[in-house]
């Protein structure tokens, strides 16, 4: 089958969606089908540097068009182009690409899915015109996608609203061999690692860590991300504000390598987000050994739900400190927590995300692939990128 994924942000960028399409991807191919990633050609926190327009990355093909306009929605014309003749289009997020490769679809005339990634609610920002946008435009692009893969149950439940009867719950996979075993309980060293974005709450994560070591100040803290909206020296200095210079230590967009050294520091691993379409990190935190801490919010609750373990907070200064230390105490006096979390954690493998994925390829193309021209219409010299 020949596989066409469009998706705002591609590697060399960093995040949760970049590293869904990017697993998938992989799967993909190991399973036979050609695959090709069509994204933009800048990265959005990076430093502006386009580029090259074709590159092999891990043996993916990857195709980047320029755009216009900001982030939260950036023109990219070009997109319509650059997908080829696949039998399948997998579109990531509900922005510009979903509608561009919806609305031009007796062009490319390829079988359409969508992959919610959290829709457009991540942020309070411009909410009101966010859902009469979601209410109309979005209502009537869905009507060109054969199925929305809900990557969450509360995504189920706001794009069934709009697109009845075409909406599957299919939630994210994770790498949990990635960071599998790493962690060191015992430690009295928590960790974030994840994107330094507003919405993830680091700034409460301070503030809470303040009021824990007020109880027991042999904490420490790590934070490990990409700036992406909230920058280092921020945090540098409501840590200050918080008399916290001395416990808590920052790592600027660390390595894979250089995050596995940090997170083998560790004993648990806490995100205050306020928003998430899934929630990954804490997944591949439990994968790792680290006990989860995490806001209430429902992503989070249903993570925990799955793996059995883990506990919800408010973040609020001073408060259910005692709860966390009790709840940290159970989880490490549970001598056999690894084999117990071996079950859920497979739940979460890609292999089985993958193939159910392909069932809903099969499904939209009724059960052809392969009878396509090739993807690109001609040969092009593509860099391989190690």
């Amino acid at each position: 089958m020949r596989i066409t994924h469009a998706t705002r942000q591609y590697a060399p960028g960093i995040g949760g969606m970049e590293n869904y399409v990017a697993l998938l991807a992989q799967e993909q191919r190991r399973a036979g089908h050609q695959v090709r990633v069509v994204t933009l050609d800048r990265i959005f926190d990076g430093d502006g540097t386009r580029l090259p327009e074709r590159e092999v990355i891990d043996g993916i093909e990857v195709v980047r068009v320029p755009f216009r306009g900001s982030r939260r929605y950036p023109l990219a014309p070009g997109v319509v182009g650059a997908v080829g003749r696949p039998d399948v289009i997998h579109v990531h997020g509900l922005e510009f690409f979903a509608e561009a490769l919806g609305w031009t679809r007796w062009r490319h005339r390829a079988a359409l899915v969508m992959t919610s990634h959290g829709g457009i609610f991540h942020t309070p920002f411009a909410m009101r015109m966010k859902r009469l946008w979601f209410a109309t435009i979005s209502r009537a692009t869905l009507t060109r996608y054969h199925t929305v893969i809900a990557s969450s149950l509360q995504d189920a439940d706001s794009f069934g609203r709009i697109a009845a009867g075409r909406v599957v719950p299919v939630e994210n996979g994770v790498d949990v061999a990635k960071f599998a075993g790493l962690a060191q309980p015992g430690t009295k060293t928590m960790i974030y690692f994840g994107r330094l974005a507003p919405h993830k709450g680091v700034h409460r994560l301070l503030a809470w860590f303040a009021g824990l070591r007020e109880v027991d100040p042999a904490w420490r803290l790590i934070v490990a991300g990409k700036e992406m909206g909230v920058t280092i020296a921020e945090l540098r200095l409501a840590a200050h504000e918080l008399a916290l210079d001395d416990v808590v230590e920052f790592h600027g967009s660390p390595s894979d390598e250089a995050l596995c050294d940090l997170i083998a520091r560790s004993s648990v691993y806490a995100c205050p987000s306020g928003y998430e379409g899934f929630g990954l990190a804490a997944v591949e935190a439990a994968s790792a050994g680290l006990f989860p801490v995490l806001s209430g919010i429902p992503a989070f609750r249903r993570t925990l739900d799955r793996l059995g373990t883990g506990l919800t907070i408010g973040f609020d200064y001073g408060r259910e400190v005692d709860v966390f230390l009790e709840a940290l105490a159970v989880f490490e006096a549970d001598a056999g927590r690894a084999e117990r979390l071996a079950a859920p954690l497979a739940s979460f493998a890609w292999s089985g995300i993958a193939d159910e994925i392909e069932r809903i390829y099969r499904s939209a193309t009724g059960g052809r692939g392969g009878v396509r021209p090739a993807l690109w219409p001609q040969e092009a010299t593509v860099a391989t990128v190690p």
